[in-house]
């Protein structure tokens, strides 16, 4: 979830227009059938259109790619929108979370059995986790709003972001319950046009939603939340919608209300700015013409953890342990995490959420490398016993 900024797109020129920067090469999209986009072949997740037009009977959905980035359409002539553009947030099915949206974080993973271990939901305003309580219930995502938490255990995640959409970030992910994964954030989506953008259907980019444990139960997930959702052109109009919504707490018979997953944004630059549809959730309006783009990808991964190398695919789950260490070292302990295309000497956060009790937390900075590569060296008190451990960073640049 972490961005770099660069290159403008579309700047303000002697007369206020907008220039995509759309080279063409995509050609024109003019889907005549549902239409699933797999950004695979696209891993900056930048389109360059020459037009775009989607029929009211057609819904156009996205698999994200590996670097999980935003949807970006630059389009040199006219965007027509009848039908549907969906970026939403899955829901779970079991202990698997639901996905994100592309550029949105997935929901924490559900608990298992007698010794499950709940997970936070990813992205910079994930929800905390369940604790080990059959009571308690995983935190809602957040984003433009703060999710939702129904007890006295666990925690909505972070406001981050604004409402410019600059740097353009998807939702977060629900915290997951004893037996079920949290909702997926909304995904993140910038469209572009050198001449206007046009929405009579709907664009959307709601978070997943929560799921409940057992019928007789309150332990549950947390929903996603809404993800972003901006428009760039010289004029935009129509009588659609555009909504970023946090994904619901289900509410089922009898009446329980899960931790609902906070609002996304929505923003619409235009010199001339006809829309008279539905904005939902954190809306606002103007002309900021500047557009900025993700660049290279930036990562995190936890190297080793006292010594002890960490798997290079890591599960996250307490029955197949990543990194086993021993019950004689003594706190501190250092955690090394290796950083990829991020400025030296940027905060780095490490966070352990034990099987029961508080997470705890510790800062370094990744001070030893280049901006390519680097690494981190955190000094943490472990908790004793099982848990998960990860890695956050937020940068400026």
């Amino acid at each position: 979830m972490i961005l770099t900024l660069a290159g403008l797109l579309a700047c303000w020129g002697a007369h206020a227009q907008v220039n995509s920067g759309s080279n063409g090469s995509d050609g024109a999209f003019h889907p005549t059938e549902h239409t699933v986009i797999d950004m695979a072949d696209h891993p900056d997740g930048i389109y360059h259109y020459t037009s775009v037009n989607i029929p009211s009977d057609v819904t156009v959905t996205f698999i994200p790619n590996a670097n999980n980035t935003p949807v970006v359409w630059l389009v040199q002539n006219s965007v027509v929108i009848n039908g549907t553009v969906d970026l939403s947030g899955g829901a779970s099915s079991g202990i698997v979370p639901g996905q994100g949206g592309p550029g949105g974080g997935a929901g924490g993973y559900g608990g298992q059995g007698e010794s499950w271990l709940a997970r936070r939901g990813d992205g910079l305003g994930g929800g905390d986790a369940a604790q080990q309580d059959l009571s308690s219930c995983g935190g809602g995502g957040s984003y433009a709003t703060v999710g939702g938490s129904i007890d006295d255990f666990t925690a909505p995640g972070q406001l981050y972001g604004n409402k410019f959409l600059l740097p353009l970030l998807g939702g977060s992910g629900g915290g997951g319950g004893h037996s079920y994964g949290g909702g997926g954030g909304g995904g993140a989506l910038l469209i572009v046009s050198d001449t206007s953008i046009v929405i009579d259907g709907d664009v959307v980019a709601n978070g997943g939603s929560a799921r409940i444990y057992h019928l007789g139960g309150t332990s549950g997930s947390g929903g996603g939340s809404g993800g972003g959702i901006r428009l760039v052109a010289p004029v935009i109009a129509g009588n659609g919608s555009i909504k970023a919504s946090g994904g619901p707490g289900r509410v089922i018979t009898p009446p329980i209300r899960l931790a609902d997953g906070g609002s996304g944004f929505v923003r619409l630059d235009a010199l001339d700015d006809r829309f008279v549809g539905t904005l939902y959730d954190s809306a606002s309006r103007g002309f900021n013409p500047i557009v900025v783009q993700p660049t290279t990808s930036i990562s995190l991964r936890v190297q080793s953890i006292g010594g002890v190398p960490v798997s290079a695919s890591p599960s996250g789950q307490l029955s197949t342990p990543d990194a086993l260490l021993s019950a004689q070292q003594n706190n501190p302990i250092p955690v090394v995490v290796q950083c990829a295309n991020l400025p030296l000497h940027t905060t780095i956060t490490v966070t352990v959420k034990p099987a029961n009790g508080a997470a705890v937390s510790a800062t370094g900075l990744n001070n030893v490398g280049t901006p390519a590569s680097s690494t981190a060296t955190v000094l943490l008190n472990m908790p004793r016993g099982g848990g998960l451990i990860y890695a956050t960073a937020a940068t400026g640049n």
